[in-house]
């Protein structure tokens, strides 16, 4: 091969490897470009202010502020712009799983008076029917998948209950809690399934707990194993929260 035809083949695979180069860097810029306005808030968001009795970056009141304007009113001018809102608002499908009883704080020790998912449940509902105009039900199926020691949510009381209260009297005597075996938190329980969400109970945890039929809260259902259900329902498409 003359020295003259190697100088062209050179020249034209040093073309080719600058035109690659240059279109992933126009196409990672154009990526850089798209990250910035909220490309979801080309759909009306929120549909309705999500909590109106708060109050605003400047301390003003954020009731009766237009739907389109009060995530701006709350947090500051430009935050909006900047809020990615749902995409997927019809067939959207959800399984929680909840395998403690309480929250945890920062140190990682039991908030005994913050139900791990019940505590937020109104949060949920509210995220969806009201910032996304989303019906439960309809358009979201919600599954809540209770296991381990978030089994006793299910209950209708259970002895956990009374010794999380002593143990919260002892350190807070000044915001004491009622000190029984009932459940505290059905009412939370019962908005959700007023709402539309589906409640499961693991039968290993049940086993475990003591849990049965008799002190089961009505309206719950059984699974077998929750690790196994909880599978089964993100093959059918359901994406997974873990609170």
């Amino acid at each position: 091969m003359k020295k003259s035809t190697k100088n062209v083949i050179l020249g034209l695979a040093i073309a080719s490897f600058f035109t690659v180069s240059n279109v992933n860097a126009d196409d990672k810029n154009k990526d850089k470009d798209d990250f910035g306005p909220a490309v979801y808030n080309k759909k009306e968001c929120p549909v309705n202010p999500a909590y109106p009795n708060n109050t605003g970056y400047d301390g003003a009141s954020l009731v009766g502020v237009p739907a389109d304007r009060v995530i701006d009113a709350e947090f500051g001018p430009g935050a909006q712009e900047i809020t990615q809102c749902m995409n997927n608002r019809k067939d959207a499908k959800i399984v929680v799983r909840v395998d403690h009883t309480f929250m945890q704080d920062a140190f990682g020790a039991p908030r005994l008076n913050r139900p791990l998912f019940l505590a937020n449940i109104d949060k949920m509902i509210n995220q969806y029917e009201n910032t996304h105009g989303m019906k439960i039900g309809e358009d979201v199926d919600i599954k809540v998948v209770f296991s381990g020691s978030g089994a006793i949510l299910a209950t209708t009381g259970h002895r956990v209950f009374a010794g999380a209260a002593m143990k919260w009297n002892a350190a807070n005597p000044d915001a004491p809690m009622t000190v029984s075996p009932a459940n505290p938190y059905i009412e939370a329980m019962q908005r959700g399934m007023d709402a539309g969400i589906k409640f499961y109970l693991c039968q290993e945890a049940s086993r475990t707990l003591g849990i049965t039929m008799a002190n089961k809260i009505p309206g719950i259902n059984f699974v077998p194993a929750a690790h196994a259900a909880t599978a089964d329902f993100q093959m059918d498409g359901y994406a997974i929260v873990i609170p």
